[in-house]
This record gives structure tokens, C-alpha cells and sequence, in this order.
């Protein structure tokens, strides 16, 4: 069970930040990283970043100390590095998560880039009126965002699940702005696994319309009332991160 940190040599902010990462477990990793008083929010999925002037002290503290590229080749070796895209943020990571198959992890991802990962399976799509979402019920009788597979067997795209959705949830089609997506990584799928292996997306869409406008399900849950009902979703951690950003929705 190790600790490993690399030299402050990234760039960001006006300072230089290091890594800090477990060749072992997530929960090793916050383990120290809260016995030395590092802010949660530094954690960026598989590592924290750490600025320059804690580096010393981390050290002193027990991580030690690898160049950048082994740390990386330690990480990937462990089985707890995490891809992801530019202008992606991992929020939570569940290793070993009940809803998947042994040996499975789940990744919940906010992106800032315009289109979702090409292995992306289901669409949904955050439909806001001012200060209300658009929710529909589930099979079992709970909550969900509007939601579609992306068929590419009979050649539907993201881009044609995402407007089949918007049709069917308001009625028209407008401008959407990826939110993020949920990562499910299953490297032995048992029989009977319904979504591609080892990896599937599942991708969440934002799209504002003009109080009033009429919808053909659902019905309109207030974004106060939202966690009370939507928490348990799979997909939840996205919708907090999203609305913490003003620029970034209606």
C-alpha cells in the first residue's frame, strides 16, 4: 500500500500543482489525503491535485516521491487511473458498484465538450423551465430525466436520440449542451448483459424552454424538490456540479 506524488510541474491558476495518487485504493488515497488536510474538492477522480507549497509536506507525511510518467504507469498498473477527455471533471468514481457486474466501476463525468464518448448507449435530457425540470416515471415507479437508447443498429445517432427525445418530451427541437454522462466499465459481462463491453455511456443533455410550453409526458418538479426524488439516479451527481455554474444553463 503506497502513497506516490509527483514534483510540482503542472501549470495552473499561477502556481505549479503535483499529483497524488494510490497504487492501491481510492479510500487509501483520502485517507491520507484528509489525515494532511487536503480539501476534498482537490480530488479530481484518480488523484488530488496538490499545489507547490504542500509538496514538502506531503512528502514528509509519507507519499513518496516518483517523476511524472511512472506515477501515471503505477496508476494505470493499479487499475485506478481513470480516462478521460479535456474539460472533463470525474465527480464520483464507485468501484465494485451493486447495480454492475463483479469486478465492474462506474464513473460519473461532467464535460464541457460538445458531444459525449462514442461508446454512449442512452441519451437523456435535462429539459429546465425556469426554475423546474422535466421528469418522467420510470417502469418502477420512480423519477427520471426523459431518456432513449441510441439504436445504432438501425443507424440512430446521438444526435437523432437526443431530438427524438426533445419531440417527444416539448415538441420541438432546440440547442442542447452536454452536461456529462455516467462511464460504466465491465471487463467480463456476464450472459444476458443488456449494454457493450468492457464500456458504455450514458450521456445527459441540458436543453431550456420558455415556461408554458406544453409537453407530451412528465410533468415539472421544482429544483428544490429535485434531490428528494432524482438523488438515488445514478446519473444525480452531474445535475448539482451543472447548476453550481451560472454561465452554464437558463
Amino acid at each position: 500500500m503506497t502513497i506516490w506524488i509527483d514534483p510540482p510541474a503542472w501549470p495552473a491558476h499561477g502556481r505549479l500543482w503535483s499529483h497524488l495518487v494510490s497504487d492501491t485504493s481510492y479510500e487509501e488515497l483520502h485517507r491520507f489525503a484528509e489525515a494532511a488536510g487536503l480539501p476534498r474538492r482537490g480530488f479530481e477522480g484518480d488523484h488530488y491535485d496538490v499545489p507547490e507549497e504542500r509538496y514538502a509536506a506531503l512528502v514528509a507525511a509519507g507519499a513518496h516521491p516518483v517523476e511524472g510518467r511512472e506515477l501515471v504507469r503505477r496508476l494505470r498498473a493499479s487499475g485506478l487511473r481513470i480516462p478521460k477527455r479535456r474539460h472533463e471533471r470525474v465527480l464520483v468514481s464507485h468501484p465494485a458498484p451493486a447495480w454492475l457486474p463483479p469486478g465492474s466501476r462506474a464513473d460519473v463525468i461532467a464535460s464541457r465538450q460538445q458531444e459525449p464518448p462514442a461508446d454512449t448507449v442512452v441519451v437523456r435530457v435535462l429539459v429546465q423551465s425556469a426554475g423546474s425540470v422535466l421528469v418522467v416515471q420510470r417502469p418502477d415507479g420512480g423519477l427520471d430525466l426523459p431518456s432513449v437508447t441510441v439504436d445504432r443498429v438501425s443507424g440512430r445517432s446521438v444526435a437523432d436520440a437526443v431530438q427524438h427525445l426533445q419531440v417527444e418530451a416539448v415538441g420541438e427541437v432546440a440547442p442542447t449542451e452536454l452536461v456529462g454522462y455516467v462511464r460504466n466499465t465491465v471487463p467480463e459481462p456476464p450472459a444476458g448483459y443488456p449494454w457493450p463491453a468492457p464500456r458504455a455511456c450514458f450521456a445527459v443533455f441540458h436543453q431550456v424552454v420558455d415556461p408554458g410550453v406544453p409537453f407530451g409526458r412528465g410533468h415539472w418538479l421544482g429544483l428544490d424538490e429535485a434531490a428528494d426524488h432524482l438523488s438515488e439516479r445514478h446519473w444525480w451527481p452531474l445535475l448539482p456540479e451543472f447548476f453550481s455554474h451560472p454561465g452554464r444553463h437558463g
